[in-house]
């Protein structure tokens, strides 16, 4: 009889484990001044100035023209804001300011100089700016030839550990307000301890630019660790039928619904 219980026992916690006690993501920041001012936060909870500036425009539009014009726009597409809402956002966390020179493999940067003196105080003795350089071949990826050819870390105060059955995409902010840099992509397995840092590319022709402190890095997004089947079938009538659907509910109204 206690054998009969145990077992059934050991299905219930597995049962409420998977479904009620899954194992948390977990961030660790080294400095605390860092995670109260310019912690992970919730890509959710993150608004953009163009995304505020374009449903203005949209409902301005809409007001005007709603009447006698089909109008769309960027907040209904339902491929932008619900991407940009997905995971979490990773903050700078102080300024910084790159400036690209006239040689491709070249660039300087500056930063608060009052910064070093907190992070003595810390004990904080990471190199904060550092890079791989397409001189350099066995750290190198290709760049555009009109990009500087260097990678640049930004070396954050993170580390995170992964669950089992969980990995995590690190990837660029998809729209982001800032367009002069762009991070890689990447992606971690479960583990105990990694730590978390920006590479990023520039994208910009101007000669200098700035990343503010609490400038969205780069985006990271929780995906279960698993190899799903796909099937690839013909497009039949069924699938042009539900095609014809959308067609309409899409499109008779003034307001676009995507």
């Amino acid at each position: 009889m206690g054998l009969v219980i145990t077992y059934y026992m050991n299905i219930y916690k597995t049962i409420y484990n998977k479904f009620f006690n899954s194992p948390k993501i977990k961030f660790y920041c080294e400095l605390p001044e860092v995670k109260e001012n310019y912690p992970v936060i919730e890509a959710s909870k993150y608004k953009f100035n163009w995304v505020k500036e374009s449903a203005k425009k949209f409902k301005e539009i809409s007001k005007e023209k709603s009447s006698y014009e089909q109008i769309s726009g960027t907040v209904r597409c339902p491929g932008v804001l619900p991407m940009m809402r997905k995971g979490y956002i990773m903050q700078s966390w102080f300024d910084l300011t790159i400036r690209l020179t006239d040689d491709a493999n070249r660039f300087e940067f500056f930063i608060p100089q009052g910064l070093y003196s907190y992070l003595r105080d810390k004990g904080y003795d990471k190199q904060l700016i550092s890079w791989f350089s397409k001189e350099e071949p066995a750290h190198a990826i290709p760049l555009p030839n009109s990009q500087l050819q260097s990678l640049i870390k930004i070396t954050l105060p993170w580390a995170v550990s992964v669950p089992k059955g969980w990995n995590l995409i690190f990837m660029p902010i998809p729209y982001p307000d800032q367009t002069d840099f762009v991070s890689v992509h990447g992606i971690l397995g479960p583990g105990k301890h990694y730590d978390v840092n920006a590479i990023i590319k520039c994208n910009s022709n101007n000669k200098e630019f700035s990343i503010p402190a609490g400038t969205p890095l780069f985006q990271i997004i929780a995906v279960r660790d698993n190899n799903d089947s796909i099937e690839i079938l013909d497009y039949d009538a069924d699938i042009k039928q539900k095609e014809t659907e959308r067609k309409y509910l899409s499109n008779h109204q003034f307001i676009v619904k995507d």
